[in-house]
């Protein structure tokens, strides 16, 4: 039993370590590192010595910060996306995906034939496959809609082991993801940091600059349009799945902010992306914290078995991206947010993109992400039928 129970010591817990995590990302090693992996690190290490409850399970805190407060810290991160960014890394990001997709989809057959996989699973280990290659290049969506449709929702110690494994393996890749761009540089294969091509909005010299928010106003109104537009995405896409539309939510929550961000005194909402940065690093942490290692080993042989499978999976992934990217002179950065796109869907693309400091990027991840998402499920059931 973890040592902080009550929701609010919890919430209070998380933003300590942020704020932690933050400060250390500040010290000269620590800019080294980045604040993004400083703060996935920090909530492994909360989680794993059972300071506070693995986020895996969820519960009062946890689910809120998914539902709530990550498509909004999106919504307020994508006020300032670059629609001129679109057409520049739009389609390298694309590309990048799609060589994700097919390292995933390559990975699950690999990971079949190098696993004793089908002897464990037996009649389930057609379904498993196909829902973890669903998961990593769509999300969990796609990995329930295949759960479900074969019954293995139903098979509940497969199930929840298969659960325990893909929250810790998505945790981890984040983790090595956010890492990838300084490694990748460093092999001399991708050329250096500096030669990247951000693209910056253009300058209007005669523009006139409206002076900032100021006050509790600078605070409370990019909250309020932020949780305004996570109510209406979600009302919207509940209404149209009602009709028979499956449109992911986080595609309508980049409608409207890209809509919002043409208001006027949006622009003057200077605290947007601050608030934005918290809310990734909030979301970072319970990725880490997502990480639970005591979890995995009380799966036993089984659990053992899935995480060797998906292991292998996505170090296949890792190869075929990187190499196809390499070979196309995509910078790293892309090869980075794709892969989370992938692994992770299109939320914890923008947070590593946000965390990044590549703005340019936001728009494309989102993107990358809502396309997973539409062709995962379809992936995975084409896997199951291979097998």
């Amino acid at each position: 039993m973890a040592l902080i129970q009550s929701p609010l010591a919890l919430l209070a817990v998380l933003a300590i370590g942020v704020a932690v995590a933050e400060l250390v990302g500040r010290l000269s090693w620590g800019r080294k590192v980045g604040a993004a992996l400083i703060v996935i690190i920090v909530g492994a290490l909360l989680a794993n010595f059972r300071i506070v409850p693995p986020a895996g399970a969820g519960g009062l805190v946890y689910d809120p910060i998914f539902a709530v407060v990550t498509p909004a810290a999106i919504f307020l991160i994508l006020l300032e996306a670059n629609l001129k960014a679109l057409r520049k890394a739009g389609g390298p990001m694309l590309i990048a995906f799609g060589l994700g997709a097919a390292g995933t989809a390559l990975g699950v057959l690999v990971a079949g034939l190098l696993t004793p996989a089908r002897a464990m699973l037996g009649g389930n280990f057609e379904a498993l496959s196909g829902m973890f290659a669903g998961t990593y290049i769509g999300g969990s969506a796609n990995f329930n809609a295949i759960a479900l449709h074969y019954g293995v929702a139903r098979e509940g110690g497969v199930y929840a082991t298969a659960i325990v494994v893909d929250n810790i393996a998505t945790g981890v890749w984040i983790l090595i993801t956010v890492a990838m761009p300084l490694l990748l540089y460093r092999t001399g294969l991708f050329g250096k940091p500096g030669e990247r091509t951000a693209v910056a909005p253009d300058a209007d010299p005669e523009a006139v600059v409206a002076p900032p928010l100021t006050g509790s106003l600078a605070v409370a109104l990019p909250l309020a349009l932020a949780l305004t537009g996570v109510v209406i995405a979600n009302l919207a896409a509940g209404w149209l799945k009602g009709l028979g539309l499956a449109v992911p939510s986080i595609l309508i929550l980049t409608t409207l902010a890209l809509v919002a961000a043409q208001i006027p005194v949006v622009a003057r909402m200077t605290l947007s992306r601050p608030l934005g940065l918290y809310g990734v690093y909030v979301f970072l942490i319970v990725v880490g914290a997502s990480i639970d290692i005591a979890a995995l080993i009380a799966s036993g042989p089984l659990g053992l078995m899935l995480m060797g499978f998906v292991t292998i999976l996505m170090l296949v992934h890792g190869v075929v991206l990187i190499t196809g990217a390499q070979l196309l002179k995509i910078e790293p950065e892309i090869v980075a947010i794709a892969s989370n796109a992938n692994i992770g869907g299109a939320t914890s693309a923008v947070s590593l993109a946000e965390a990044f400091g590549r703005e340019d990027l936001v728009l494309p991840g989102v993107i990358a992400g809502t396309v997973g998402t539409a062709i995962g499920t379809y992936v995975g059931f084409a896997v199951v039928a291979i097998l």
